[in-house]
C-alpha cells in the first residue's frame, strides 16, 4: 500500500500592495519602523482619519452612558482629525451596502424593515420590545441557538404587558436552556418597570431606556437605534473589535480610557436618520440616503455587529471580502509589513514625543520574526487571561416515600427542590439542598461533606432537633414516624461556568414517613457574616414528583446530577465511570452504556469506529461558549455476528460567541 499523502498546508493569500491612498499612509513607514515597532510609536491623530459632522472640536469624547456614574473630566479626548482625514459618510456608504446585501442570511426574525415614523405609538413599543428582548438573548449566547428561543418567548409573552403579568418561573420555564438565568429576571422586572413607570410605553431614547430595570448602556443603544432610528451608539465585542482594527487601536480592553475611545468613535461614525428621502443636491455619491434601508442608524449598528460576527472575526479575520478593508488601518498596516521595501539606510521620521499616543500598548511581540507577521489579529488588545477558580459544593437529593412503601418505588416518591435567591449565579432556578464548602487547598472528605449537608437539612425540614441521618430500621423511626430508609453518595459532577469550575459532591436520602415532612419557613433575615457559608434557604422549598424533577426549572448542574441519581436508582454503571451501587432490574441490561462483548469475527476489525452526536450542552462565558459534546460511539462488522459495543465519550472545547455581552451587568 503506497504511503499516505499529507495534507498540503491551506496558504492564505499574498496580501495586496501597501495602500498609498490611505489617509496614514505616510505615518505609516516611521509607526513601523523595524527598529521600534514592538513599541509602534504614533501620534494620536493616526487613530483620526475619520471624521464626522458629529466629530468633537477640543472637547472631551463621550462616554458610554452610565445610569449613576458621572463623565470624568480627565477622560481622553478624541484626537483632531487629521488634514487630510475622509468623512465618516464614505464608510457608511460601503458598509450600509454591504449589509444590504447580508443582512437576511441569517434569517432573524426580529430584523424587520421599519420605519419608526410610520408606526404609532403602541406597534414603536411592539417593535422596541421585540429588539429588546432579541438583544438580551443574543448578549451571552449564538444567533443560531437564540432564533427558536425568542420564537418561543414571544408566543409565551407577546407583547410587555404580557410579560410584566408573568412570574419568575414562567419567565425561567421558557428561558430554560439557554443559560445565564438573570437575563430572564432583569427583562421581567423591565417590563414591570415599562407598566408600572411608563405606563406601558417603551422610553425611545438611549437616556430614557437607562431609567429601565435590566437595561445598560449597550441595549439602551441597540434598542433605541435599531427600533426608533435614534442616532445611538452601541459597543459590543464585536464592534470593539471592528473599531480597534479599523483605527489600529490597541489598548488594553479594562481601562476607562480605552472604553470612552471606543464610545465616542461609535458615537461619531453612526449616520443620522434622514428627515426627507432625497437625492443629494450636488450628485455627491457618497450620500448614504440610497443604502440602509429606512433606519439608517439602525442599519448601521446592526450591521458592524454582522461585520464583526462574519467577516472581522477573532480568528482568520476574511480581509479580502471586507467592505471596508480600504479605510482599514490593521490592514494597511498589515500590507505595508508584508511588502516592506528593502532598507535603504535612511531613518524613518520619528512622530514629535509630545503628540505620541498615550492610550496604546505596546504590540505583543517577543521576537523580530513575530513583528515580520504583523497582522490584523493583533487588534484588539488581548485581555489578561484569568485561571478559573475550583470550588466545591454539597448537594443533597432528598427523596420521600410514604411509610410502608418498597425503597425501591416511584409510587408517591417526592423530592425536596429548593429554589435560589432572586439575584446572582442561576438566580430564581430550583435546585436540590446545598451548601458551598469553604475554600480550602485540599479536597473536601465525605465525612466533612456530610456534616454540613446533617446541618443544612435541620434548618430546612420542620423536624426534632435529636433527628439524625443514619439509616435505621421501623423501630428506630422518630417521635414524628421519620425513618431514614438509606444513604448512599452519588459520584460527583463537575460544572464550568464562565468564572469557576464547580464540583458538586452528591448524596442520595431517602426518607419515609406517613406524610411527608413540614418545610420551616422563612427565617429573618440577619446580617451576613464574612464566614457564612453559601447554602440553601429555608422558606423556598417544595416537594415535587421523583418524575417531575426534569421538568423544573433547574440548571444544568442539577440535571447533570438528577442524571447519577437515576442511574444508581436502575443499578447502572455512572456516565464518569464510577460503578453503581445495587444491582439492575431484571431486562435493564441493554440499558447500560457498554453492551456484553462477545467473541468477533476477524472483519469487526477493519470496521471504521461511527460517531453520533448525541447532544450538546451549552455554558456561556463573557467571551467563550464552553460547549460539551458527548458522542455515542459504536463497533461493528462487516457481516460478522459479533455484538456492538457501545461507549459514550465525552470532548469539552470552547468556541468564541458570535455577540459578545457589552452591558456591565454580573451573573
Amino acid at each position: 500500500m503506497p504511503p499516505k499523502k499529507k495534507s498540503a498546508a491551506i496558504a492564505r493569500p499574498p496580501l495586496p500592495v501597501p495602500n498609498a491612498t490611505h489617509p496614514c499612509a505616510s505615518l505609516i513607514p516611521s509607526v513601523l519602523d523595524p527598529a521600534s515597532l514592538i513599541e509602534r510609536p504614533h501620534p494620536a491623530s493616526y487613530h483620526a482619519f475619520l471624521t464626522s459632522p458629529y466629530y468633537p472640536i477640543a472637547s472631551p469624547s463621550s462616554e458610554p452612558p452610565t445610569k449613576k456614574r458621572k463623565k470624568d473630566s480627565s477622560e481622553p479626548k478624541l484626537p483632531p482629525a487629521l488634514d487630510s482625514a475622509i468623512e465618516a459618510a464614505v464608510v457608511q456608504k460601503k458598509l450600509l451596502a454591504w449589509f444590504d446585501g447580508v443582512k437576511e442570511k441569517r434569517g432573524m426574525p426580529w430584523r424587520k424593515e421599519v420605519d419608526p415614523k410610520t408606526l404609532s405609538q403602541k406597534d414603536r413599543t411592539q417593535r422596541g420590545y421585540e429588539v429588546w428582548v432579541s438583544e438580551i438573548m443574543l448578549q451571552q449566547t449564538q444567533v443560531a441557538t437564540v432564533i427558536p428561543y425568542w420564537k418561543k418567548w414571544m408566543e409565551k409573552f407577546p407583547t410587555v404587558k404580557a410579560l410584566a403579568k408573568a412570574d419568575i418561573e414562567e419567565v425561567n420555564e421558557v428561558w430554560k436552556g439557554l443559560g445565564y438565568y438573570s437575563r430572564a429576571k432583569r427583562l421581567l422586572d423591565g417590563a414591570k418597570t415599562v407598566m408600572e413607570k411608563h405606563d406601558g410605553i417603551l422610553p425611545e431614547t438611549a437616556e430614557g431606556l437607562l431609567d429601565i430595570d435590566g437595561i445598560g448602556p449597550y441595549s439602551a443603544g441597540s434598542i433605541s437605534s435599531i427600533a426608533f432610528a435614534q442616532r445611538s451608539p452601541m459597543v459590543d465585542g464585536n464592534v470593539t473589535r471592528v473599531l480597534s482594527r479599523l483605527t489600529a487601536f490597541h489598548a488594553p480592553a479594562a481601562a476607562k480610557a480605552t472604553t470612552s475611545y471606543i464610545w465616542a468613535l461609535a458615537d461619531v461614525l453612526v449616520p443620522p436618520q434622514p428627515k426627507k428621502k432625497k437625492a443629494s443636491s450636488d450628485g455627491d455619491d457618497r450620500s448614504t440616503l440610497d443604502v440602509g434601508g429606512l433606519n439608517k442608524p439602525g442599519a448601521w449598528n446592526q450591521a458592524l455587529m454582522e461585520l464583526g460576527a462574519t467577516v472581522c472575526t477573532p480568528k482568520n479575520p476574511n480581509c479580502a471580502e471586507c467592505p471596508l478593508n480600504d479605510e482599514c488601518l490593521a490592514y494597511a498596516e498589515a500590507r505595508y509589513v508584508a511588502h516592506r521595501p528593502a532598507a535603504d539606510g535612511s531613518a524613518a521620521a520619528a512622530p514629535d514625543i509630545e503628540d505620541l499616543c498615550t492610550l496604546c500598548a505596546p504590540l505583543p511581540y517577543e521576537e523580530a520574526s513575530e513583528a515580520r507577521r504583523h497582522g490584523v489579529e493583533v487588534y484588539p488588545m488581548a485581555k489578561e487571561k484569568t485561571k478559573k477558580r475550583d470550588e466545591e459544593t454539597a448537594v443533597c437529593v432528598l427523596e420521600w416515600v410514604p411509610s410502608g412503601t418498597d425503597e425501591k418505588s416511584d409510587e408517591g416518591r417526592k423530592v425536596l427542590l429548593i429554589k435560589r435567591p432572586e439575584k446572582g449565579l442561576l438566580a430564581g432556578l430550583y435546585e436540590f439542598p446545598a451548601v458551598d464548602l469553604p475554600a480550602s487547598t485540599a479536597p473536601s472528605t465525605p465525612k466533612a461533606r456530610s456534616k454540613y449537608l446533617d446541618k443544612l437539612l435541620h434548618t430546612l425540614l420542620d423536624i426534632s432537633s435529636s433527628t439524625t441521618f443514619s439509616p435505621s430500621s421501623p423501630e428506630d423511626a422518630d417521635s414524628s414516624d421519620l425513618r431514614i430508609m438509606s444513604r448512599s453518595t452519588l459520584p460527583p459532577v463537575t460544572h464550568v461556568y464562565s468564572h469557576m469550575n464547580r464540583t458538586y459532591h452528591s448524596e442520595r436520602l431517602v426518607i419515609s414517613s406517613p406524610s411527608f415532612p413540614s418545610l420551616r419557613k422563612a427565617s429573618p433575615a440577619s446580617p451576613a457574616k464574612k464566614d457564612d457559608l453559601v447554602q440553601s434557604l429555608p422558606g423556598r422549598g417544595k416537594w415535587v414528583d421523583a418524575a417531575d424533577v426534569e421538568g423544573e426549572n433547574v440548571g444544568g448542574a442539577v440535571g447533570k446530577v438528577w442524571e447519577e441519581r437515576q442511574l444508581q436508582a436502575k443499578g447502572l454503571a455512572s456516565k464518569n465511570g464510577a460503578k453503581a451501587k445495587g444491582k439492575a432490574k431484571a431486562g435493564e441490561g441493554a440499558k447500560t452504556a457498554k453492551v456484553e462483548k462477545r467473541q468477533g469475527s476477524l472483519a469487526g476489525f477493519f470496521v471504521k469506529k461511527e460517531e453520533k452526536r448525541v447532544k450538546e450542552t451549552v455554558e456561556v462565558d463573557d467571551e467563550l461558549i464552553v460547549v460539551e459534546e458527548k458522542h455515542e460511539v459504536k463497533v461493528g462488522t462487516n457481516g460478522g455476528k459479533a455484538e456492538a459495543v457501545v461507549e459514550q465519550q465525552s470532548k469539552i472545547y470552547k468556541k468564541r460567541r458570535i455577540a459578545p455581552a457589552s452591558d456591565d451587568e454580573d451573573e
